[in-house]
Formats: structure tokens, C-alpha cells, sequence
């Protein structure tokens, strides 16, 4: 991986994100907290869109974009949390992709390091967890904490987000072939 693929008009969207990824949390008790984590998540879609579009496609930039993914979302639960407008467990369940494969990436950075793995790419159940949890993170901040529709997204995270680490760890161990 070369870090000058990250001097893209898609690596500076990214690059935007990530600044909100430190900022977001902070802004918790703020009216504006909403209309910010929308424009984080749009610059999430754009950034591949540009990428794509330009021809600026690459490993290092894949990855850059899902470590700043997690960290907007990580950061703004941990945040959300911690204002106690959830319960903990919620925690689990937004994060079980990234918990399930945490172990993962310690026998498998040898392979990313040297350009041995396959290029990253989001997988369907990869999407739909990310949609889920981009949905229940938007009526947390939209001020439905408790809501019925929170709690299932939330619930639905969980289940999503474990099936892709699942398959992530099929496909990355060799066991199933990327379709």
C-alpha cells in the first residue's frame, strides 16, 4: 500500500470524515449533531463514488476509507453511550462485525502488508450492516433513543454485522471464493 494513493479528491473526503470522526462526539448535545453525521456518512458514499468515477480506486484508499468509517462510528457510540441515550448492550450489537473480526486482522496483516490479500471490497451483508447501523445511529441522534424502530435496528446490526464478519472470515481464510 502506497500512501500517496491517498492524495485523491476521494482520500480528502475521507479525510473530511475523519476530521468529523473526532469532532462528532463532541457535538452530542448540540442540535446540529444530526445534520453533521448526515453529511459524515454522505462524504462515506461519495468518497467511493469519486474514486470510482475518477479512476482513483485503490487498495490504500479502501482501507483508509473503512478505518475512518469505524472510527466515525465507534467514537459517536462510545459518545452516545456514555450520555447514557442507550443502553450499553447496543454497543454489542452496532459492533459485532468489528468485534468478531478483530482477531481476524492479527493473522491476516502479514497479507495485507505485502499486497497478498484480495482488494478490499464491501460485501452485501457488509452494506446492509452498514445501512442498519447508519439508520439506528440516525434516530438515536434524531431523538428516538428508546424507539421500538431503534431497538430493532439496533437488534438487526447485531445479526447482520455478524453474518458479514462470518463471511468475511469464509472468504479471507479461503474457505468460499469472492463472488
Amino acid at each position: 500500500m502506497r500512501v500517496h494513493d491517498l492524495w485523491t479528491p476521494a482520500g480528502a473526503l475521507t479525510t473530511v470524515r475523519l476530521v468529523f470522526a473526532g469532532t462528532l462526539p463532541f457535538a452530542l448535545s448540540t442540535h446540529f449533531v444530526l445534520p453533521l453525521y448526515l453529511f459524515a456518512v454522505w462524504t462515506d458514499v461519495a468518497d467511493g463514488v469519486v474514486a470510482r468515477r475518477f479512476g482513483h480506486a485503490t487498495r490504500a484508499g479502501a482501507a483508509y476509507d473503512a478505518w475512518v468509517d469505524k472510527s466515525l462510528h465507534v467514537n459517536l457510540g462510545w459518545a452516545i453511550a456514555l450520555s447514557d441515550r442507550v443502553p450499553d448492550w447496543y454497543m454489542l450489537c452496532w459492533f459485532s462485525r468489528e468485534l468478531i473480526q478483530l482477531p481476524m486482522h492479527f493473522f491476516l496483516m502479514h497479507r495485507f502488508r505485502t499486497a497478498n490479500a484480495p482488494p478490499p471490497r464491501t460485501s452485501a451483508w457488509g452494506r446492509a450492516t452498514a445501512l442498519s447501523l447508519a439508520l439506528a445511529f440516525v434516530g438515536v441522534l434524531g431523538g428516538w433513543p428508546q424507539s421500538a424502530g431503534v431497538l430493532v435496528l439496533t437488534l438487526l446490526t447485531g445479526v447482520l454485522g455478524t453474518i458479514a464478519s462470518v463471511d468475511y472470515g469464509l472468504l479471507f481464510f479461503g474457505v468460499k471464493a469472492r463472488a
